[in-house]
C-alpha cells in the first residue's frame, strides 16, 4: 500500500509538473499571438495590409482598437465597459478552443487599456479527468498580463453596444489616418512657417520697420553703388579727461546698415576716414545719418539720392537736426550704373567734338575760369583678362575723387564699356585703378599711371598685387585703358608752387615692422647720397688728384672774385647737371634698387641680422641727434657758462672781421686755407670746429649724472 501511495503520489505531482508546464506554454502563446495581433492592427492602414494577417489569426468576432481617441472623460465612466470575445484557434495544444473577452475600460487623458477574459474549454467536456482539470480553468489576461483568473460567465452588468461591422470598422480606422495626418501637416506647414519668418525677423530684418520687411520679401533691382567716405565731425564741446566721449555713426539706406568705429575723444574734432558701401535699389533713396554717444542720440539728418549727380564725387558737410553746432564731412559718390556714360552711348563723332572743344578750353593762353581747373582726363576702360576673380568690378581713384564700374559676373575676363572723365587739379597726380572681386570681397590686381606718363590711345596695362612690385595673380592679368588728358600749362604751374591737395582717406600707417624696416632702408638710402656728396667735395681738398685740385682751386677763386648774391642760387644747378639723363634717355641705378636686388638674393638669417642692424642704427642716430640738439640748448642755457662766453665772445670777432673784410675775401682766403692744409698739415685729422665747440657742451644726460645730491642731516658725533 506505501509503495502505491507513493507511486500515485509520483503520478500526482508528474500530472501537476506538466499542468503547470502547460499552462504557461498556453499563456505564453496566447499573449504573444495577440500582441502580434494587436501589432498588425495598430500598422495597418489599408485592405491591402490587413490581407497580410496569416490564417491563424483569423478574427472571428469583431475586434475593437486597441487605442481610442483622447476624448477629456472623468473618471466615473471606468465603469461603463464594452465586453467582446475572439475566438482562438488552438491546434497544438490539448485545448481545442479558446474565448477571450475584452473588456475596454476608459480613462481621461489616456489611451484605451483592454482587459482580455480568457475562457478555455475542451471540446469533448471532460472536466473532472486530469487533463480536463488542466484546461478547466479560466484566467483574464491584459496587454500587460494575463496572471488574474476569471470565470467566462461573469460578464453580466452593463449591456454592450451595438457591434459594427468589420469593414466599418476598418474604414473609420482608415479615415481617422487620414484625419490625423492632415492634421499633422497643417500643423508642420504651420511651424516651418513661423520658423521661417523667425529666421528671416532674426538674422536678416533686425532692427528694421515694417516697411522694409515687406519690401525684403520682393525680389529688387540693384542700379548702383552709394560710396560714402566719412572724413570728420565737428562742432563738439571740449570736455573733461574724466569724461571722455565715445562718438560713433550710423548709416542706412532702405534695409542696409553700416556702423563706424567709435571714437574716444575730449576734442571737439574727430578723425573717423572711413570707406562704407552700399547697393541702391531702385525704391531706396534715401540716406539716414545718425550722430550717437554710447547709447545717447546726438542728432540725425536725411539725403534725398535721387537729386544727386552720378558718377561724381561731392564733398558734404551736413548739419544735424538737433544740433545745428555738429557738423559732418564727407565725400559721397553714387557709381556703378551700367546704362550711364557706356562706351554704346556716346557715338564716336561726338567723342572726338568733345576731346577738341577740351583741347581748346585748355590752351596755355585761355586762363579765365578758376586756376583750379588745371585740366580734364578722361578714361575708356574696355575690360580685363586673365583675372583670378570671375565677378570683378573697376575702381578709379584721383586724389579724392572715387568711381567704379558695375559689376561683371561669372567670368575672368569682364567687358566694362564703361567711360569717366575727371576734373584734373593738379597735373603732378597719379590715378589708381584697382580691379576687386565683389564675391570674395578682395583686391584682384592694381595699376597706378602718373597723369604725366599717360599716352594716348589704348593701351594694355599690367596689373600688379598688393605691393606693386610683382604681377597679380592670374593668368597674365591685364587691363585695357584708353586715356586722354588735356591741361593748361600756365594754371598747372601755379597749382604746383601752392599747396597739394590732401588725401582725405589717408591716415597714419600703424607699427608695422615691414614698415619700418623699409622706411629704415629709405633714410639709410637717402643718407648714403648726401655722404657721398661731401666724399665728392671733399676730394677736392685731399690732394688725390693735383690736377683736378688745381682746376678746383682756380675755379674757386674765380668764382669768389666775381660772385655776387644773384649768383648763390646757381649752385643748385650743379646736382641737375651730375644727374641728367644720358642720351638713350636711361638714368643711373639707383641705389635703393641695387639693395632691393641684394635683399632677393639674402638668406632669411642675413635678413633677420640685416634687420637687428637697422634697429640698431636707428636707436643710436637718434641718439646722436638728441645729444647733439640737447647741446646746442645747454650752450644758450649757460648750463656751462665757460663755453657759452667763449661762443659769445668767437661769433662777436667774426661779425667784426666780415665788417672790415668784403665777403668775397673772406671766401677766397677760406678757400685757400681749405685747399692748402692738407700740403701744410700731411697728417691732419679732419675736424669741424663747430661740431669741436658743441662737443664740450654737456647734454641733459650727462647733467644728470653729474647732479649732487643734498646730504641727509648728520649727528654731531659724525662729524
Amino acid at each position: 500500500m506505501e509503495y502505491e501511495t507513493k507511486e500515485n503520489e509520483k503520478k500526482h505531482a508528474t500530472t501537476n509538473a506538466i499542468t503547470s508546464k502547460h499552462i504557461s506554454k498556453l499563456h505564453a502563446r496566447v499573449q504573444t499571438k495577440y500582441s502580434e495581433m494587436q501589432q498588425k492592427l495598430s500598422k495597418s492602414k489599408s485592405m491591402d495590409v490587413l490581407s497580410s494577417i496569416q490564417e491563424d489569426d483569423v478574427l472571428v468576432n469583431k475586434i475593437p482598437s486597441s487605442r481610442t481617441n483622447n476624448s477629456t472623460l472623468s473618471s466615473e465612466n471606468v465603469s461603463s465597459n464594452n465586453h467582446q470575445s475572439v475566438s482562438l484557434d488552438t491546434k497544438k495544444n490539448d485545448a481545442k478552443s479558446c474565448e477571450t473577452e475584452y473588456k475596454e475600460a476608459v480613462v481621461s487623458g489616456r489611451n484605451t487599456v483592454p482587459i482580455v477574459n480568457i475562457v478555455i474549454k475542451d471540446e469533448s467536456d471532460k472536466h473532472k479527468s486530469e487533463s480536463g482539470f488542466l484546461l478547466d480553468m479560466s484566467f483574464k489576461g491584459s496587454l500587460e498580463s494575463l496572471t488574474e483568473v476569471r470565470d467566462s460567465d461573469d460578464s453580466t452588468g452593463t449591456p454592450t453596444s451595438p457591434r459594427k461591422s468589420f469593414g466599418s470598422r476598418i474604414g473609420s480606422r482608415i479615415r481617422e489616418a487620414r484625419r490625423r495626418r492632415q492634421i499633422e501637416k497643417e500643423k508642420y506647414a504651420k511651424n516651418k512657417r513661423r520658423g521661417s519668418y523667425d529666421y528671416l525677423e532674426t538674422l536678416v530684418l533686425s532692427n528694421t520697420t515694417k516697411e522694409d520687411i515687406i519690401a525684403k520679401v520682393y525680389k529688387k533691382t540693384k542700379i548702383a553703388t552709394v560710396t560714402i567716405a566719412l572724413i570728420e565731425i565737428t562742432g563738439f564741446s571740449i570736455v573733461d579727461e574724466d569724461k571722455p566721449r565715445y562718438i560713433g555713426c550710423r548709416f542706412r539706406i532702405g534695409s542696409e546698415k553700416r556702423k563706424s568705429k567709435v571714437i574716444k575723444s575730449h576734442d571737439s574734432t574727430l578723425k573717423y576716414q572711413e570707406l562704407q558701401t552700399f547697393n541702391l535699389y531702385d525704391d531706396e533713396f534715401i540716406l539716414e545719418i545718425l550722430v550717437w554717444d554710447k547709447y545717447a542720440q546726438i542728432g540725425r539728418c536725411t539725403i534725398d539720392l535721387s537729386s544727386m549727380e552720378k558718377e561724381k564725387t561731392h564733398r558734404m558737410k551736413l548739419n544735424l537736426e538737433d544740433s545745428e553746432d555738429i557738423k559732418i564731412f564727407l565725400l559721397l559718390t553714387i557709381s556703378g550704373i551700367s546704362n550711364i556714360n557706356t562706351l554704346f552711348s556716346i557715338s564716336e563723332k561726338e567723342a572726338r567734338e568733345e576731346a577738341e572743344s577740351i583741347r581748346r578750353k585748355y590752351l596755355w593762353y585761355r586762363l579765365s575760369g578758376e586756376m583750379s581747373n588745371v585740366g580734364w582726363l578722361s578714361v575708356i576702360i574696355y575690360g580685363a583678362k586673365g583675372l583670378s576673380g570671375n565677378d570683378c568690378y573697376c575702381v578709379l581713384s584721383l586724389n579724392n575723387e572715387r568711381v567704379h564700374t558695375a559689376t561683371d559676373y561669372k567670368t575672368n575676363a569682364p567687358n566694362w564699356m564703361k567711360v569717366f572723365s575727371f576734373k584734373v587739379t593738379d597735373i603732378t597726380s597719379i590715378l589708381e585703378i584697382t580691379v576687386y572681386d565683389e564675391r570674395k570681397g578682395e583686391a584682384v590686381g592694381y595699376i597706378s599711371i602718373p597723369l604725366l606718363n599717360i599716352e594716348s590711345g589704348k593701351k594694355w596695362y599690367a596689373l600688379k598685387d598688393s605691393t606693386q612690385r610683382d604681377r597679380a595673380r592670374g593668368i597674365n592679368p591685364r587691363i585695357l585703358l584708353e586715356m586722354k588728358v588735356a591741361w593748361n600749362l600756365v594754371k598747372a604751374s601755379v597749382r604746383v608752387i601752392n599747396p597739394k591737395e590732401i588725401n582725405l582717406l589717408k591716415s597714419e600707417e600703424k607699427l608695422d615692422r615691414h614698415v619700418l624696416a623699409r622706411n629704415i632702408a629709405r633714410g639709410r638710402v637717402v643718407t648714403l647720397w648726401v655722404v657721398n656728396a661731401f666724399k665728392t667735395m671733399k676730394t677736392c681738398f685731399e690732394w688725390e688728384s693735383r690736377k683736378a685740385n688745381l682746376v678746383s682751386l682756380l675755379f674757386w677763386l674765380l668764382f669768389c672774385n666775381i660772385f655776387k648774391m644773384w649768383m648763390l642760387p646757381l649752385l643748385l644747378l650743379v646736382p641737375f647737371a651730375i644727374y641728367y639723363p644720358k642720351l638713350d634717355g636711361t638714368t643711373k641705378v639707383s641705389y635703393a634698387e641695387s639693395l632691393q636686388k641684394e635683399k632677393e638674393k639674402r638668406s632669411l638669417r642675413q635678413k633677420i641680422h640685416d634687420f637687428q642692424d637697422m634697429i640698431q642704427t636707428i636707436q643710436n642716430f637718434v641718439g646722436k641727434v638728441a645729444s647733439l640738439g640737447e647741446s646746442i640748448k645747454n650752450l644758450y642755457n649757460f648750463s656751462l657758462p665757460f663755453v657759452s662766453f667763449l661762443a659769445i665772445f668767437l661769433i662777436s670777432v667774426i661779425a667784426f672781421v666780415m665788417y672790415l673784410i668784403p665777403l668775397k675775401y673772406i671766401l677766397m682766403a677760406w678757400g685757400i686755407h681749405k685747399f692748402t692744409r692738407k700740403i701744410l698739415k700731411p697728417n691732419r685729422i679732419p675736424h669741424s670746429e663747430v661740431l669741436d665747440l658743441l662737443s664740450r657742451v654737456p647734454d641733459d644726460i650727462t647733467l644728470l649724472n653729474c647732479k649732487e645730491l643734498p646730504l641727509e642731516q648728520t649727528s654731531d658725533n659724525d662729524d
